[in-house]
């Protein structure tokens, strides 16, 4: 079902610009784990890993702001929105433990699972939930071809 173009309220021009900034990184450090010299593919894989628990913790973070704006704010999405960075943290010391795919996987779902609850219990501007889909995506994408990489080492 779409949404009447009355009710679409545009997100200001700077945060398209730096929401569109944030998926460089990930864009970049995929392109150089995928595409890059042999030499790069480990530099690479750890940016791509850090990068992702950094906007997952940003992610988290947004919505624990969001929330902690509310009289009385719900200790379970408080909880819930703190575990993201944990996720994040495990999954990037995980190297630890876990093959590089492995990895991979678990930043792509960390992404999806926090963007399903952002666009389907969304709090704050009204643009936001699109944001959010445009950035998830961005970093889907570029966390998909570096699982589909990370499969043939």
């Amino acid at each position: 079902m779409s949404e009447p173009s009355a009710d679409r309220v545009p997100a200001p021009p700077a945060v398209w610009v730096f929401g569109l900034a944030t998926l460089i990184p990930f864009f970049v450090a995929s392109g150089l784990f995928c595409y890059g010299p042999a030499g790069s593919q480990s530099g690479a894989l750890l940016s791509l890993l850090a990068y992702s628990t950094a906007m997952v913790s940003y992610f988290g973070g947004v919505r624990t702001g969001l929330e902690i704006e509310n009289p009385s704010p719900r200790w379970m999405v408080l909880g819930l929105s703190l575990l993201f960075p944990l996720a994040g943290f495990g999954l990037l010391v995980g190297e630890l433990r876990f093959e590089p795919a492995w990895q991979l996987s678990g930043f792509l779902l960390v992404f999806l699972l926090q963007w399903v609850w952002d666009v389907s219990d969304h709090d704050g501007p009204a643009w936001r939930p699109r944001m959010r889909t445009l950035l998830t995506s961005g970093a889907a994408i570029s966390l998909a071809f570096a699982l589909e990489q990370a499969l043939h080492m």
